[in-house]
């Protein structure tokens, strides 16, 4: 018996060969958009198959900000699809892709202009005419990733519920490959910083040697205990003829802008040194006029800079901000408790400390953040602790050095700390001449 093909089978059959035509599209799509970690690359890619898939005019992609709380026009394709690049925002809630990004449902409109919630303000800027729109929201365990959109189909009055279901399957692959770059892009960001650490600190520890040397009758020392971070602190010597002078400086900046700044500082102090570095006043005061403002007018700033005339034993020096400078003779300590600031009126003031040394004598500088170490009962190592411990006696600055960084370790009793410490150490010994 014949039978005949009415018309109902003959659209079956060609609506079954779209679905199988379009399954074949997303396996081949689900390879070329997991192609690449790329997110520049990927965004384009993402806005040519929805124009493809979906045989649409344009297409749109907006990513979500988390920061911001709103969408991004990051990727747009189409005749007027270079004026949405990167350029404008959209609110939650906001048009039609807001409107999905906010309920996290998608949607398609054949008639946008009938539609309360389409923004019509895109259209106006670009001159590009919106008629129907299809958007579905780009999600990644429940999390906003972004909207994808396609802009008026091509060939036919609007987009259908067989159009919808297949974007839905596109943006769940979509997402995935989104979120694997996302990843991706993290982990370079990531590795791109501890690089930038590492270059850091490195160049850091170019600023705080260990020092342990001797210079006719002086002996010596410095050095830094380091902390996980890099940070704005350093001590310096410069030979000045037959004389030295010595700088301990903390501009209380952590990580990189910490360490570049505090470079700039070491920079210019040096080259200070050189023509009056004999005279503590006159180099803070250049330093100031010259760099201040790149300081914040010095507010931040612990600096110590002394000239040592080593033929007349005598120490001048200025300290501004949070340095301390300590004198031990004959087994007790004593502070210098003055401290200078050099904003406002109070650099016209700036007053330098002239100290004769004795034989045996030890001058020592060291960094408030010493102060600072903490032991498992919360407690700061503190001032009165530091001045009991130095009030004994020791044999050279460095000696001197190694057991107050022991001392300040053992107290602290392992816990880690954010702050670099340095201590800066002389010596005098008229007998080692």
């Amino acid at each position: 018996m014949d039978k005949s093909i009415n018309s109902k089978d003959i659209g079956d059959l060609a609506d079954l060969e779209r679905k199988v035509n379009n399954l074949s599209k997303l396996v081949y799509i689900n390879g070329i958009i997991n192609s690449t970690l790329d997110m520049g690359k990927l965004l384009t890619i993402i806005m040519e198959i929805i124009k493809d898939i979906m045989e649409s005019e344009a297409s749109t992609l907006l990513l979500y900000d988390h920061a911001e709380n709103n969408l991004v026009f990051k990727v747009a394709l189409g005749e007027s699809g270079k004026e949405l690049v990167e350029k404008y925002r959209v609110h939650m809630g906001q048009g039609i892709a807001g409107w999905v990004a906010e309920t996290r449902k998608f949607i398609y409109v054949n008639d946008v202009y009938r539609d309360k919630r389409f923004d019509p303000k895109f259209d106006r800027e670009t001159g590009f005419i919106t008629k129907s729109l299809a958007c579905t929201p780009l999600l990644y365990k429940g999390k906003l990733l972004g909207v994808i959109q396609a802009v008026n189909p091509l060939n036919r009055p609007g987009f259908t519920d067989d159009d919808m279901e297949l974007f839905n399957v596109f943006a769940n692959q979509a997402s995935l490959a989104v979120q694997n770059a996302v990843y991706f892009q993290k982990a370079i960001e990531e590795e791109r910083i501890n690089v930038e650490l590492e270059s850091a600190k490195s160049f850091q520890d170019s600023l705080i040697p260990e020092i342990r040397e001797s210079f006719t009758s002086i002996h010596m020392a410095a050095k830094s205990i380091a902390a996980r971070e890099v940070g704005g602190e350093f001590h310096s010597l410069y030979r000045i003829g037959d004389n030295i002078a010595a700088a301990l400086c903390d501009l209380h900046k952590r990580g990189i802008p910490g360490g570049l700044t505090a470079a700039l500082v070491s920079g210019s102090l040096k080259a200070f040194s050189k023509v009056m570095g004999d005279r503590p006043v006159a180099v803070l005061k250049r330093l100031y006029e010259t760099i201040g403002e790149d300081l914040g007018d010095f507010r931040n700033l612990s600096l110590f800079y002394g000239f040592i005339d080593v033929h007349n034993m005598e120490i001048r020096f200025i300290n501004i901000g949070a340095a301390y400078p300590i004198l031990i003779r004959d087994g007790i300590a004593r502070l210098f408790k003055f401290k200078h600031t050099v904003y406002g009126g109070d650099k016209e003031n700036l007053k330098q400390v002239r100290l004769k040394l004795r034989d045996g004598d030890i001058f020592l500088v060291i960094s408030d953040s010493l102060m600072n170490f903490k032991n498992r009962s919360g407690h700061d190592l503190g001032l009165k602790r530091i001045m009991g411990f130095l009030s004994g006696t020791f044999s050279s600055p460095w000696h001197l050095i190694e057991s107050l960084a022991k001392f300040a370790q053992e107290f602290s009793e392992g816990l880690e700390r954010r702050e670099d410490v340095s201590m800066l150490a002389f010596m005098a010994d008229r007998k080692a001449v």
